[in-house]
């Protein structure tokens, strides 16, 4: 009988250093959101590799974190792509203050689950917090974007759905269920 890896108490990913967007002004463009969303992501899958390394000796469970986090990843990168893209237009694009407080908001609630992830020391933890950041406001924010038709936005999502339809033996593991807000 395999025994259940261990789940060491680990340090917070991110010891002292606050992401670089916290403590701005509350202006908020395209640009902004677009490399807040791709720092987050960056740290979910940091979270998720995290876990990986923590589950060693148990291959299935190594492998579902590593695709939850190369499906992170993935996000990113199209976030900086996205992000990029304006950079090199010289442009910020549209202007939106209302989704300062959310970002702020999103970002402690992440500061939180990678605490959690750190400390925990059980699969059921581990599991808890997996289901936590799926479950996250930062997919909402992508979905709110993408309804509030702002072109960059449904570009962006469209590729996200193209990078992981491009490897569908991720979207399976990556694509726990997350109930839909009304």
């Amino acid at each position: 009988m395999k025994h259940a890896p261990k789940y060491v108490n680990v340090q917070p990913l991110v010891v002292g250093v606050e992401p670089r967007f916290l403590g701005r002004e509350k202006a908020v463009y395209v640009s902004e959101i677009l490399e807040h969303c791709s720092e987050m992501a960056a740290r979910t899958a940091r979270v998720y590799r995290r876990l990986a390394e923590q589950s060693q000796g148990e291959e299935e469970r190594v492998r579902l974190w590593r695709e939850l986090a190369l499906a992170e990843e993935t996000h990113a990168d199209i976030l900086r792509r996205e992000l990029k893209s304006f950079q090199e237009q010289d442009q910020s694009g549209s202007f939106l203050p209302e989704y300062a407080d959310r970002l702020s908001q999103i970002d402690a609630q992440l500061r939180q689950l990678e605490q959690r992830a750190a400390n925990a020391r059980t699969l059921d933890e581990a599991l808890a917090v997996a289901v936590a950041l799926e479950q996250a406001d930062l997919e909402d924010l992508y979905d709110d974007l993408v309804l509030q038709g702002e072109p960059a936005f449904r570009l962006m999502s469209e590729r996200i759905e193209a990078a992981l339809a491009a490897r569908p033996q991720e979207v399976a593991a990556a694509g726990l269920a997350k109930p839909r807000r009304p």
